[in-house]
């Protein structure tokens, strides 16, 4: 079969690399998994593919999983072919032997300019033919790859009117959310461990802003009811998050329903008639957090679940209501690195994705004429705003830098965030007499973090945004002689040195497949080899004690495992009978590493409980020398570094930091010859909230 990666099942025209499905310029979003299975279908027609065969493409022989998935993949394969205009079945169930197409996949029409051009050019001699051929491949694929690393710096600029400073205050001012007639601005004000909702009354600036929340637990973002008498949002404390509704009269607040205690991020939106909200939610037999819908018109309704949650691949976060109540933009998450932003049709339950090229969505409002959507977006912590038209699916850029959580009001002016993060590398002396603070090891106007030490080469590798991506530098122990050893032009994680220090290994998850790969730099011979890697989401990789294999992370049936990959062979050897996320080896044969009870260790065939999870609260943050643990405890009010003796099991606290100040997933690095710890730290964020007038053309 010639058409395996692109072709057309009558009037759907389906792109496997892309993972879309395209039906009168409409596109659709599948599944990775949904794209592997039709590929294989594709390749085996006209003949009937068993479910073990099927199960082995796709899922790598693992019948626990792919049994399960197996059926459910076929049910959304089958969805991708049945919008109402034009609904085909694609796929036939033959009982007890497995599945085959219905019908043989056509070629893509191409123009007739475009057959013309090969017509004619396959007239003329073959040898200028094939260097024409060359020269032209060529060309298009450097345009490509530079079209794919250039696709934002190169969209044009939205011109907009005025913009004014709203709200200045110390702390930081988030999340705005306007009342719809313009007059009254909602918004958290964040000042140290405080996080409260406000009211500010945008008729009469110089008047006091109004406290509405006065409790121990965190609002998020507020939206307000169509008749200006509520607010709703969702709050969190340690114990529980829930979805209220408060009353503008009186202050009092209803609780609704529950959200996930465990996400980072509490959406919400409310329709335009004020009878339905939606919200980040989780129901308790849900497999992950998603979109839910509530009937705020009756009692004692159990919210509907929106989002998928069967063998997933994107994971919906954001959602905001059109101005006409029939459309929900909603952020869907692939990976760490990938961020959707779709469209879904409430009539059609059919999703149109409208870009796939973010890592990272923060916030989004429909401008009210229902033709323009506003969103943020972060890159390398750099957030800026871009405009969609609707209609022509244009898209522009917004000039304001820092630009997040946009959301209008009914005339038409924008309010949004304005925030700026910056993170540097701290070092902190364990050995001092005297109490003393961290203080900045490689700090400038751009982002560093992520430090990983070579003692052998007396080299620090860490990431940089200098570039405008995280790429991977070297740099002295004290932060000397800046060195870019990376030219990639996207985004690294996790950089590695090996247990000797003559190799460093880090991750790049900006991959078109969704495939995380990595790149080895050899110090010696300062070569960076990429590692192309098959094995979808891979954690956070790190050297075995072998110094040749790396230990990544996979999610079996029984939870999250280690495997050691031998890079040559490219095969994957399980390395614990136990689950696992994390680790790092200390010698050659000794390996310590976390799971949801705690901190262990493994020595040969015994493995031991050193600090159990209630004590041992964090997946990442954390380094182990051959004495000593160096981890981040952390607290109601305050994050804790530890020191844990692995010789006598005794602990030291060693430095108390604000929270905003210290990343809970940053790691720790430590320099044994100067008895200094290394870490990421960032600057306390400044957030202040301005209006933009005339964000499109007419108004």
């Amino acid at each position: 079969m010639q058409y395996e990666k692109s072709f057309q099942f009558g009037p759907y025209q389906v792109f496997i690399d892309e993972h879309l499905v395209v039906l009168n310029g409409e596109k659709v979003a599948a599944q990775p998994k949904v794209m592997e299975l039709l590929q294989v279908l594709v390749s085996r027609y006209p003949d009937v593919v068993s479910r073990n065969e099927l199960i082995d493409e796709v899922w790598q022989g693992n019948e626990m999983v792919g049994e399960k998935a197996l059926t459910n993949t076929i049910w959304q394969l089958r969805q991708l072919f049945a919008h109402p205009s034009h609904p085909i079945d694609v796929v036939e169930t033959i009982r007890k032997k497995g599945y085959k197409l219905t019908q043989a996949p056509q070629l893509i029409v191409q123009s007739a300019h475009h057959h013309d051009f090969f017509e004619l050019q396959s007239k003329k001699p073959l040898k200028p033919l094939i260097l024409a051929g060359v020269i032209v491949s060529v060309c298009v694929l450097l345009s490509l790859v530079w079209m794919h690393f250039n696709t934002h710096s190169n969209m044009p600029t939205q011109q907009h009117g005025q913009i004014d400073e709203i709200t200045k205050m110390p702390g930081s001012e988030l999340r705005p959310s306007p009342s719809p007639d313009g007059k009254k601005l909602a918004f958290i004000w964040q000042q140290g461990q405080e996080t409260q909702l406000y009211l500010k009354d945008l008729t009469h600036p110089n008047v006091a802003i109004t406290q509405l929340t006065f409790s121990d637990k965190r609002p998020w973002k507020a939206v307000w009811s169509p008749d200006q008498q509520f607010l709703y949002f969702a709050q969190k404390s340690h114990q529980q998050c829930e979805i209220v509704r408060l009353s503008l009269a009186d202050l009092q607040q209803v609780v609704l329903t529950s959200c996930p205690l465990d996400s980072g991020y509490n959406y919400i939106a409310i329709s335009p008639d004020g009878k339905t909200l939606a919200f980040n939610g989780k129901a308790p037999l849900a497999s992950k957090d998603g979109i839910y819908l509530l009937d705020l018109t009756a009692g004692n309704v159990v919210p509907e679940r929106l989002s998928c949650d069967a063998e997933c691949e994107l994971r919906d976060r954001d959602v905001a209501f059109s101005p006409d109540g029939r459309y929900l933009a909603i952020t869907q998450r692939k990976s760490t690195s990938e961020e959707w932003l779709s469209l879904y049709d409430l009539t059609t339950q059919q999703y149109q994705v409208l870009n796939s090229s973010h890592a990272d969505i923060v916030g989004m409002s429909f401008h009210p004429n229902g033709q323009y959507l506003v969103y943020g977006a972060q890159t390398a912590d750099k957030r800026r705003g871009y405009v969609i038209d609707l209609e022509t699916k244009q898209q522009n850029k917004l000039a304001p830098r820092g630009f997040s959580y946009p959301h209008f009001d009914m005339q038409g002016n924008l309010y949004y965030q304005k925030r700026r993060e910056n993170y540097f590398i701290a070092s902190f002396s364990t050995d001092s007499e005297v109490a003393s603070m961290p203080s900045p090891l490689i700090e400038s106007h751009y982002s560093n973090q992520y430090p990983s030490l070579s003692q052998a080469h007396k080299k620090l590798a860490f990431l940089s945004n200098e570039s405008g991506h995280y790429e991977l530098w070297l740099a002295n122990l004290n932060g000397t002689e800046r060195e870019q050893i990376t030219h990639l032009n996207r985004n690294l994680r996790y950089p590695s040195w090996s247990l000797k220090g003559d190799k460093l290994l880090v991750v790049s998850s900006d991959e078109a497949d969704g495939h995380d790969k990595l790149y080895v730099f050899d110090y010696a011979s300062k070569q960076l080899r990429r590692v192309d890697l098959r094995f979808g989401k891979i954690g956070r990789p790190f050297w075995h004690g072998n110094g040749q294999d790396i230990v990544l992370r996979q999610s079996t049936d029984t939870g999250w495992q280690l495997f050691s990959l031998h890079i040559e062979s490219m095969v994957l050897t399980p390395l614990l009978e136990t689950t696992a996320r994390f680790g790092q080896y200390i010698s050659a044969n000794e390996l310590l590493f976390v799971n949801n009870k705690g901190l262990w260790r493994q020595q040969g065939e015994n493995t031991e409980l050193l600090i159990e999870r209630a004590q041992f609260n964090t997946r990442y943050a954390w380094y182990a020398t051959k004495d000593q643990v160096f981890y981040k405890h952390l607290g109601k009010e305050y994050n804790y570094i530890h020191a844990y003796n692995l010789q006598n099991k005794t602990e030291n606290k060693f430095i108390r930091l604000p929270k905003a100040s210290f990343s809970k997933a940053a790691p720790f690095v430590y320099d044994d010859a100067q008895q200094t710890l290394l870490f990421t730290q960032s600057l306390t964020p400044q957030s202040d909230i301005n209006r933009l007038r005339q964000v499109v053309d007419g108004e």
